[in-house]
């Protein structure tokens, strides 16, 4: 049956498959875009509905409201006043749990009204994927880089993202930028760009822990620079008070997410399998001893594949750093469904390795994934309705695994090695 799944996946189709379905998706957007009222959807929910607490933050500044950023009432009286006049009937609060760093970036884009400013973000998303692309088109060769961007382009995250106008395609962009600057040997840029993750931290942890661990102190010395800049920034413009306010806000984030009642469908990481698989019968603590135990295993692969000198040339590295952008995934504690788009760059990762290693079988299974993927990430809020699992964490695992697998039959070269250091 696989065999026979692969050879309906011929070149022809597999390049026509996501173009269909990104048409579609598209043009039943743009149909409810026109439709809508003041950036209100037929529906009743907000044009970018993802991008409307990026606006709030960045006019709460504008108009002096600091020091309300963090609470939450404030948050929900500001987008109940400013849907008042557009939607009396809108309920709800996209809650801004993001840096105040960001939302001093935000405050220039929010002059320009709503509407534009939304316009002028959906740009700027837009860029930042074709740079990705520009990038992955580096390593892959312009004969290769195909399917990896159509797999981005027609699963339910990348729309997801820029519909609802997130952020997810400058972190796909930053980490993509960080593997390729490790890949070129230039670590103290590597550092200073994965220090712009400080926007979604739970993405920064994993890879920060590993430069550690492998002793690359001239991308922890650029990530700590990074980081040390965007601290004193942030405490000259915004003053150390907003610091203060957003690590308190953080802190009580789990309880204002069940009052805001998130979907834990959403959740992919190990809290989200645990969350859901308890839900009703297990205690909230014993969903957190679990998803620290499988994080802790899911770690330990990681740090197997990275065993061994530290060695950028041949297929493995290719691989380690797979490995390390799927681990970084899994054990995040904050996992959107449109996060999910980030997982493109593992893949893509992937097939860069197997083409170092001329190795064909990576690209079948990934013709498999551009299918299944998609509908797995359509179906699966329908999926986690019925069953009380999120079945997003176990296929990772088992890709970190297969990817850990391989790099223990990849050589060392030596040469680079004594390079390298």
């Amino acid at each position: 049956m696989l065999t026979h799944m692969i050879g309906l996946l011929t070149p022809e189709r597999v390049r026509r498959y996501p173009m269909f379905l990104f048409a579609v998706t598209w043009g039943i957007y743009l149909g409810s875009v026109v439709r809508s009222n003041h950036w209100i959807e037929p529906g009743g929910e907000i044009v970018g509905r993802d991008y409307f607490q990026f606006y709030m933050a960045g006019d709460m500044i504008n108009r002096g409201q600091l020091d309300h950023l963090y609470d939450f009432a404030a948050q929900e009286d500001y987008q109940k006043q400013f849907m008042e006049r557009i939607n009396p009937k809108w309920s709800g609060t996209c809650v801004y749990r993001y840096p105040p760093h960001y939302a001093l970036a935000m405050s220039f884009l929010t002059t320009l009204g709503y509407g534009p400013s939304l316009m002028v973000w959906w740009t700027l998303s837009a860029a930042c994927f074709v740079m990705t692309a520009l990038v992955w088109r580096r390593w892959m060769g312009a004969d290769s880089v195909g399917v990896p961007v159509l797999l981005a382009m027609c699963l339910p995250p990348w729309f997801l993202a820029f519909a609802g106008g997130q952020n997810t395609f400058f972190s796909l962009l930053i980490l993509t930028a960080f593997c390729a600057l490790l890949m070129s040997g230039r670590d103290i840029w590597a550092g200073l760009v994965l220090s712009a993750l400080a926007l979604k931290f739970q993405l920064l942890i994993v890879p920060a822990g590993l430069l550690l661990f492998k002793r690359r102190w001239g991308a922890v010395i650029g990530l700590c620079v990074g980081g040390l800049v965007t601290l004193l920034v942030t405490a000259a413009l915004l003053g150390p008070h907003a610091i203060s306010d957003y690590l308190t806000f953080g802190a009580d984030l789990n309880r204002i997410a069940q009052i805001e009642q998130f979907d834990l469908h959403k959740q992919h990481s190990w809290h989200g399998f645990f969350a859901l698989l308890g839900r009703g019968w297990m205690p909230g603590t014993t969903a957190w001893i679990l998803t620290a135990a499988v994080t802790v295993v899911s770690l330990a692969l990681l740090l197997s594949a990275w065993r061994g000198p530290w060695s950028r040339h041949g297929s493995r590295f290719a691989l380690q750093l797979s490995a390390l952008m799927m681990a970084t995934l899994l054990t995040s504690p904050h996992l959107a469904h449109y996060d999910m788009l980030i997982a493109t760059l593992p893949a893509v990762l992937w097939l860069l390795a197997a083409k170092r290693a001329d190795d064909p079988t990576p690209l079948q299974s990934f013709k498999i994934l551009l299918a299944a993927g998609f509908i797995w990430l359509v179906i699966t809020p329908a999926v986690t309705s019925a069953l009380p699992v999120q079945l997003s964490p176990l296929l990772m695992l088992a890709w970190l695994i297969s990817v850990h697998r391989k790099t223990t039959h990849s050589p060392i070269p030596d040469y680079s090695y004594r390079a390298d250091r």
